[in-house]
């Protein structure tokens, strides 16, 4: 009797365990809003892709879009970003956005609406079905532009200028829309949409690389302003053109006034002139260190050094 108690007992707490982890799996929102962004054309391009594993189907999003239990809407992208183009700023109403400034999935239109109640400026982008958009709506939709289950959809790209570049763009959330009632709420109920934090999918910073030529300024040059120039590779897993800045020059002596010259600092500057240290003043080598950083257009930085000696 007693065995068949404590068997009863491991069972129960194994099935308690199982519809448990059941629920969690339920609980999980299968769709994902996958970010990044690159470096294109003198733009900032932030791309925006969505997986439907899903069971419904996807007809519209919206980015940078988060309701509040008021219904008041919060967390939109940074504004003003659309600044480009100022007739967005107190718009009412969804503005369509021309395809130099969005390139929305494929078959679907895209808008933007900003929301001046709140300071700064938010926004948000909306991107929905054209189907949808007929009148009247017709009564069975093709699918053709809907994000089906199983599948990604095409990438969203919004081009801001590199001034209102921020963090937001990658790490606000967005709204998705279900077609059908094929996707259940963990207490059963039909979810007709979801709130969604997007997935920032550029976490690596880029690979930096710098030389100097020369590398070592001689007794002979002592004195004398030398001509440098800096070679700078650099490689990313997603930006093709990370913003490459000259971040320092520094020397393990203190240095005077022109002992540096044509170096802007907090530019792409790869040329400027080292003086060799002075006859009279050093009796071991200065080594000046320069220092580059790469920063790809998700934000992500890395540093890099390289040094040249004065004998």
């Amino acid at each position: 009797m007693t065995n068949q108690f404590f068997r009863q007992v491991i069972l129960g707490a194994v099935f308690l365990i199982s519809s448990c982890a059941i629920l969690n799996v339920e609980a999980a929102v299968p769709i994902a809003i996958n970010a990044y962004a690159i470096h294109s054309g003198g733009q900032i391009v932030y791309r925006y892709q969505i997986l439907n594993n899903s069971s419904s189907v996807i007809y519209q999003v919206t980015l940078g879009s988060q309701e509040s239990p008021l219904g008041v809407a919060e967390g939109g992208l940074p504004g003003a970003p659309w600044s480009l183009n100022q007739i967005y700023w107190d718009a009412e109403v969804p503005l369509p956005l021309p395809t130099s400034q969005c390139k929305p999935f494929a078959g679907m239109d895209c808008k933007v609406v900003l929301i001046p109640e709140h300071l700064p400026i938010s926004s948000m982008m909306s991107m929905t079905g054209l189907e949808n958009n007929l009148i009247p709506p017709p009564t069975v939709f093709s699918g053709a532009e809907h994000i089906r289950p199983g599948m990604l959809s095409s990438v969203a790209e919004l081009y801001i200028p590199p001034a209102n570049q921020s963090t937001g763009f990658l790490t606000a959330s967005g709204t998705v829309y279900l077609l059908d009632n094929n996707t259940k709420n963990p207490d059963g109920s039909v979810m007709y949409k979801a709130e969604i934090p997007f997935t920032k999918l550029d976490v690596i910073a880029p690979t930096l690389r710098v030389t100097l030529t020369p590398a070592t300024l001689t007794k002979a040059q002592r004195g004398k302003r030398v001509p440098i120039t800096a070679t700078v590779t650099v490689s990313d897993n997603y930006d093709p053109a990370p913003d490459i800045q000259l971040v320092s020059i520094t020397a393990n002596e203190v240095l005077s006034a022109g002992d540096v010259q044509g170096a802007t600092l907090g530019t792409n500057d790869r040329s400027f002139s080292l003086v060799a240290a002075h006859k009279t003043k050093n009796t071991t080598a200065r080594i000046y260190t320069i220092t580059y950083s790469a920063t790809d257009a998700s934000g992500n930085k890395s540093l890099a050094t390289a040094t040249v000696s004065a004998l």
